[in-house]
């Protein structure tokens, strides 16, 4: 993976979401029935905590409005519409492309070190295409 040098840059403190489903990583970010916030610091590469908390109820605009109000500043995810990555750049959190055959420590942890490149609309597998959340089709487990 190439590295990020402009969220390496970025300020130390980091408080990184996770999606989770089932207890694995839910590449689909509206399809998360949890998310695992850890918050780090990149100069030590290190997490001085890990929290679980419950999804908001998906409607529009529930999960961004949620993550800003945890005062999260990135998000890993694989799949993502374009309206969500719109409204987390607002809320000014980035969002990175995750690997589900990774554990949701070392999902955090790549983030942490600027591993995990940004997503877009071009390369999230939503495509900025409109989905109905039934998530036939989105698998947020192994």
């Amino acid at each position: 993976m190439t590295l990020n040098k402009e969220l390496v840059q970025g300020r130390e403190a980091m408080k990184i979401a996770i999606p989770m489903a089932e207890g694995n990583f839910c590449e689909h970010f509206g399809g998360a029935k949890e998310f695992w916030l850890f918050e780090g610091d990149r100069g030590t590469r290190s997490f001085h905590r890990n929290e679980r908390f419950p999804a908001p109820e998906h409607k529009p605009g529930s999960l961004p409005n949620w993550l800003e109000q945890q005062k999260v500043n990135a998000l890993v995810a694989s799949a993502i519409g374009e309206r969500a990555l719109v409204m987390l750049a607002t809320a000014g959190i980035r969002v990175f492309l995750g690997d589900r055959g990774m554990s949701p420590a070392e999902l955090a942890m790549a983030c942490l070190a600027g591993k995990l490149p940004p997503a877009n609309r071009e390369n999230s597998r939503c495509n900025g295409e409109h989905h109905h959340h039934d998530h036939e089709g989105h698998d947020c487990h192994h």
